[in-house]
């Protein structure tokens, strides 16, 4: 839910927890960061990522996995 154009902090999570999500190492969390696969927002001094955004990485990857075994 956005309350005046930003996200509630509910929906926001660490890099930790994203990467354990994504059953990644933190390493390759922050290096999707760096190539801008992830938005990552600052809140204070700590960065979070939106569960939305995961759930669009992973739907994209899903995506690519698919095409890859269907040409196969």
């Amino acid at each position: 839910m956005k309350k005046n154009g930003i996200r509630s902090i509910e929906q926001l999570i660490s890099i930790p927890r994203a990467a354990r999500l994504l059953d990644i190492s933190e390493r390759t969390a922050k290096r999707y960061i760096h190539d801008a696969e992830i938005v990552v927002y600052v809140v204070g001094k700590r960065q979070r990522i939106a569960e939305a955004d995961l759930e669009k990485l992973v739907s994209k990857v899903d995506c690519l996995d698919n095409l890859i075994h269907q040409e196969f």
